[in-house]
């Protein structure tokens, strides 16, 4: 991925061009990187994996404010958010207990 300055002979640029080149913008810095067709096997493993995807933020949104506001201060300064960790941390969970959820309410480790 290089990074650019002026990509395209303008201030901003985004989208293919010719499919061979990708520009973007990523946290404010210009991008372009190689096009390339991403590759989508689905297997049986991958569809576990993004239906754990699924459950995981299906359970966010079904938690409470309190909940939520814990596990956002449980990455207080760390550069990730609260949602983010939740989601991991959710999906490792039930990869350790063959998909079943964790219980209600699901709080970060550690916490009392």
């Amino acid at each position: 991925m290089a990074r650019v300055i002026g990509p395209l002979m303008s201030l901003d640029a985004s989208g293919s061009f010719a499919k061979s080149m990708v520009f973007a913008k990523w946290k404010g810095i210009n991008y372009s990187r190689r096009y390339f067709v991403p590759m989508n096997p689905k297997t049986a493993n991958q569809g576990k994996i993004r239906s754990y995807f699924t459950q995981a933020v299906n359970s966010w949104h079904r938690e409470g404010k309190e909940v939520k506001d814990r596990w956002n201060l449980a990455v207080r300064g760390q550069p990730l958010t609260g949602f983010n960790y939740y989601v991991a941390q959710y999906i490792k969970y039930l990869l350790a207990h063959e998909g079943q959820a964790p219980p209600t309410p699901f709080l970060p480790p550690g916490s009392v």
